[in-house]
């Protein structure tokens, strides 16, 4: 599977030949000189990191390399038919499903993926449905019959299983370890409690407090608890436990929306956590399926509920979303995160194109709790031909550098934005600061970014939707986001 496919995962591709389409939408092919996908791809495969990206693919088309999230055959050192069928969600972001998916990993399990999207982001297949009672998420395959669901009995079973492959995740029952992994189980059972009442209930004033009081204390605890045994890891040892893996892929969600809703920032604040933080960094099981703060604070919603806000958290949660320059050139700038971000585009080019211009499209029926989820939306074709220039654009200028081709993207694309013009059933409103933001009456959307049918919104429709680590990791989703920015500014400039 090609990076960002995840972004097409709900519509068929349409194979146009980009460059040689006829005339359609703002920009006239008169005033363009930008290189074809062609000349793209292979300046991109001639980068280090682009050779390494591609050979990373052909590496795992064989079922070996490091863990990727676009892997769907995981073999590691056998040569033997996987016993075991993972079935995770396809935006890679399921707290529950990464849990099965580290486990697998950590023990060098060989195993097949196949992807579905969660209820708030799709339709299940009928075909996942019928084999999985209520479409249940993650599940595992064994031995082709046997189906197994709930993350906890699913790395039980592989343990079990599976005792050669690698270090056990699970302590054996009986054992000092055991007694300990139920304690802390329970203190991870009371965090998430503690993080649900901060950050998901309407609580104002004292009882603000208190909800805020208790989470750190729990913070505090999960803290203290680390201290008590050698090296980063809960239970001790050399590798993750199942106690580790449990508060891992929760704490992750904890993190990034204490800090967005509101305003608690915990790393750098507690040294334990942050060691600990820093040894799953280390493991490639983990940072394949770790995703940024934007992605995160985008889909806790649609799984939690509404996050409750508070004033102080505005200017960071803004940040957070791409505002107050997060998403500039002047931040984002890093080679080796450019050539990824470039490479993700060129292989899937056809896709994104028509990916994109459902930004100037309708929304799709029905709709679906992930806010950023749009299943069935329409792409605007008028728009292929000019918003496949502006990505060849960005494509260069990831490779290149923006100020080696500003000058000639700006003759073609300044002033190209569009007229303004509001899609149906928008307006636009005002926050207590005075901030703008848009709303859709008939669907109860928001947006930042005005809706407008129009070609900027076609990059800002596919700058706010990509995934980490779905598309691609979060150094490059930063690059890539920041030169759409850059096009779209281009776009607005009047000269």
């Amino acid at each position: 599977m090609a990076l960002l496919t995840g972004l097409v995962i709900w519509i068929t591709l349409l194979h146009h030949g980009c460059e040689s389409m006829s005339v359609v939408g703002p920009i006239s092919l008169a005033n363009v000189q930008v290189p074809s996908w062609t000349d793209l791809r292979t300046r991109v495969l001639s980068t280090e990191r682009g050779a390494q990206l591609e050979e990373g693919r052909d590496i795992r088309c064989a079922g070996g390399g490091p863990t990727h999230v676009d892997a769907t055959l995981r073999l590691f050192d056998t040569n033997k038919d996987p016993r075991v069928t993972l079935y995770r969600d396809s935006a890679a972001w399921c707290p529950y499903c990464q849990k099965v998916w580290i486990a697998l990993e950590e023990k060098r399990i060989a195993y097949n993926v196949k992807t579905v999207p969660l209820n708030a982001y799709g339709d299940k297949p009928a075909w996942f449905s019928r084999l999985v009672d209520g479409g249940q998420l993650p599940a595992i395959e064994m031995d082709n019959n046997e189906l197994i669901t709930e993350s906890i009995d699913i790395i039980k079973r592989l343990d079990d299983d599976f005792p050669e492959n690698g270090p056990r995740i699970v302590p054996l029952m009986g054992s000092p370890e055991a007694n300990m992994a139920q304690d802390l189980l329970q203190l991870e059972r009371e965090l998430q409690s503690a993080w649900f009442s901060l950050v998901f209930y309407p609580v104002e004033g004292s009882a603000l407090t208190k909800a805020r009081q208790s989470f750190l204390g729990m913070i505090a605890l999960v803290d203290d608890a680390l201290a008590t045994t050698p090296g980063p890891w809960f239970l001790g040892g050399t590798s993750p436990s199942l106690v580790d893996i449990q508060f891992v892929c929760h704490v992750e969600r904890i993190i990034a929306s204490v800090l967005y809703f509101k305003g608690i920032q915990l790393i750098g604040k507690y040294p334990n956590v942050d060691t600990w933080l820093e040894a799953w960094d280390d493991r490639p099981s983990y940072l394949a399926t770790k995703s940024d703060f934007y992605t995160l604070v985008m889909s806790i919603p649609s799984q939690n509920g509404p996050g409750y806000s508070i004033p102080e958290a505005k200017l960071v949660a803004s940040q957070i979303c791409g505002l107050e320059g997060a998403w500039d050139l002047s931040i984002c700038n890093n080679e080796k995160d450019r050539h990824e971000a470039a490479f993700c585009l060129v292989i899937n080019h056809d896709g994104i194109v028509t990916f994109a211009t459902r930004g100037a499209g309708e929304s799709g029926r029905p709709s679906f709790q992930a806010e950023l989820a749009d299943p069935y939306a329409e792409p605007n074709l008028e728009f292929l031909s000019s918003v496949d220039i502006c990505l060849r654009y960005i494509t260069e200028a990831l490779l290149d550098g923006s100020q080696v081709v500003e000058a000639r993207a700006s003759r073609t694309l300044v002033g190209n934005a569009g007229d303004g013009t509001l899609r149906p059933d928008w307006y636009e409103y005002s926050d207590n600061d005075g901030g703008r933001y848009w709303w859709n009456d008939e669907t109860g959307d928001s947006t930042w970014t005005a809706p407008t049918m129009q070609l900027d919104s076609c990059l800002a429709y596919l700058r706010d939707r990509i995934g980490v680590p779905r598309d691609m990791s979060e150094g490059a989703a930063m690059q890539l986001r920041a030169y759409l920015n850059w096009g779209i500014d281009l776009l607005n400039r009047t000269s």
